[in-house]
């Protein structure tokens, strides 16, 4: 049976004022506001991790009158049109994951302990690309390699040319993006609240600039890839070790200053440390098949937006398309 849009999906303005503030390494409060991507020109967004936010974010029970699942689908839709209308930017990507061939080569094990996607998803994802294209943004992939390495490559792209640019992920891997002209949207609560990182927001929260992270990730490890850690080395004193040494290679190269335990743990998985360095470092220089200018010049096409909205029931987005036409 369908289920109509509850009042809590009503559309409001994307939180400017989030209610669990993430804290430093060290208990700091920090702020996170959206201030510093206010005005910006390009919105970069990692498809898959959105897709998944979306599909947690909503009840599964949500469905066309024909019982197609369209929670997912609802939350992602919801996202984006928030963030066209309410940021405006002059352009929108979305990038999506193609088989980590590449990470995999190196790593039999990668994002070997993920669980495998949830059916009712499974079951809307094929309709993501659609939906991005209705609303008139191009959907980006590269084989081989993940979203996260398309939007590295085009973070990269806009640092270059000064284009303020937000790379819209909760993916840690991300922060490793920021710059002066690229800022990270993380959206931990679906459609509820965005945090925003600058670089000095990365190194208040975790100590380090965002080029570090690679490192950081190396030392602490991930679960969520299968990264792992250097034994003895969590969050803190993988930050405290990197703020005194910069990097995985100077901290090998120093490791007798560490105490005895740690020391010998690097040494003795210095090349794991090395190898989740690289693992964990995004691809900056893909080949891809759109100029970074097209994307923020050529007016979006969303002439099939409505068809799309009638065909999944997605009547809020209907009532409110003229919000888009203003953007």
């Amino acid at each position: 049976m369908a289920n109509p849009a509850p009042s809590w999906l009503a559309f409001q303005p994307l939180s400017r004022h989030t209610r669990r503030m993430p804290k430093s390494l060290w208990g700091a409060e920090l702020e996170l506001s959206d201030a510093p991507v206010l005005g910006s020109t390009l919105f970069v967004v990692d498809g898959n991790n959105l897709a998944y936010r979306a599909f947690y974010a909503l009840p599964p029970e949500l469905a066309t009158k024909s019982g197609e699942p369209t929670n997912a689908l609802l939350g992602f839709a919801n996202m984006l049109f928030r963030l066209v209308t309410d940021y405006k930017p002059k352009g929108v990507v979305v990038t999506w994951d193609k088989k980590p061939a590449h990470r995999l080569a190196s790593h039999e094990g990668y994002k070997a302990g993920r669980k495998p996607m949830p059916d009712i998803l499974r079951q809307q994802f094929p309709h993501f690309a659609d939906l991005v294209a209705a609303f008139g943004y191009p959907n980006l992939s590269v084989e081989g390699w993940e979203a996260d390495d398309v939007m590295a490559t085009l973070a990269a792209k806009s640092d270059a040319l000064a284009m303020k640019t937000v790379v819209v992920s909760t993916d840690r891997d991300a922060f490793q993006l920021v710059t002066e002209h690229v800022s990270l949207m993380m959206t931990p609560r679906g459609v509820a609240e965005v945090l925003c990182y600058t670089p000095e927001r990365v190194k208040a929260r975790y100590g380090l600039e965002p080029l570090q992270i690679p490192d950081f990730i190396a030392l602490k490890g991930d679960s969520s890839d299968n990264i792992p850690s250097v034994p003895g080395f969590g969050e803190k004193t993988a930050a405290e070790a990197l703020m005194r040494f910069g990097s995985i290679e100077r901290l090998i190269e120093n490791a007798d200053q560490l105490p005895k335990a740690k020391r010998a743990a690097l040494l003795q998985h210095a090349d794991q440390a090395r190898a989740s360095k690289a693992l964990s470092t995004l691809k900056r220089d893909l080949d891809l098949p759109v100029k970074l200018e097209e994307l923020t010049t050529v007016k979006p096409d969303r002439s099939g937006l409505a068809a799309f909205c009638e065909r999944f029931e997605f009547k809020n987005i209907l009532n409110r398309m003229a919000l888009l036409e203003a953007s």
